[in-house]
């Protein structure tokens, strides 16, 4: 038992100590404008809104990351307002681990509602892909490519899509302290036809993040 004890208390002790060294963790504030848009059977509905909300991101070891961010806001139809306002409320978290010092692999889940007066729909996504930062030339600030490929997507009322992709494209500063990057994503859900009609769904985004690094470091991190 002594001979068992000694050792795990030995790496107790040690972890949190070598970790304290290695892990940064990054809060940050996020606001956005977004629009979703819905064409099904030829009819196009277009909805658009104001998102805030919030994102945590903790990096080990400069190698590897995990990132979530939880935002939601209210969508309203200038065509159509007292039909199609809607509510959208989104949570995702994702993990990534670094290959290149410009490239990092990421997969993770998002869970999105969508609601209103007459009911609410849920998505559930899993997503793989990659970010790539590419240097401007000045310091510390690079251009953020994103590209995700989503092969399971949960939808309730609806089927699964054929083709569920996703990109963005922005611009990140990372200071000693503090971070700031403007991005705009993109998404594309192509369902299955129905009755020789086709649903379309896109959903896109241009936010802002303001973020803070604790402990303070100059080194730049992976994107939240």
């Amino acid at each position: 038992m002594a001979r068992v004890s000694g050792p795990a208390l030995a790496i107790l002790v040690a972890v949190p100590a070598l970790a304290a060294g290695q892990v940064s963790v990054q809060g940050g504030v996020l606001v956005g404008r977004a629009e979703h848009r819905v064409v099904d059977g030829g009819e196009l509905v277009a909805s658009s809104g104001t998102l805030f909300g919030g994102a945590l991101a903790v990096t080990i070891d400069d190698r590897f990351q995990i990132h979530g961010e939880a935002l939601g806001g209210r969508l309203t139809s200038a065509a159509a307002p007292s039909l199609e306002d809607h509510d959208v409320a989104e949570a995702q978290i994702l993990g990534g681990m670094k290959v290149r010092p410009w490239l990092i692999l990421e997969s993770g889940l998002s869970a999105r509602n969508y609601s209103n007066a007459l009911g609410r729909q849920h998505w559930t996504t899993w997503r793989i892909g990659a970010e790539a930062r590419v240097p401007l030339g000045f310091e510390s600030v690079a251009a953020l490519l994103r590209g995700y490929w989503m092969p399971l997507v949960d939808v309730s009322g609806l089927s699964k899509p054929d083709v569920a992709l996703a990109v963005g494209v922005g611009l990140d500063w990372r200071g000693r302290r503090i971070g700031i990057s403007a991005l705009y994503t993109f998404e594309r859900y192509d369902f299955p036809s129905s009755n020789g009609a086709q649903r379309l769904e896109e959903l896109s985004t241009i936010r802002v993040r303001i973020g803070m690094w604790w402990p303070p470091t100059g080194r730049a991190k992976g994107s939240t």
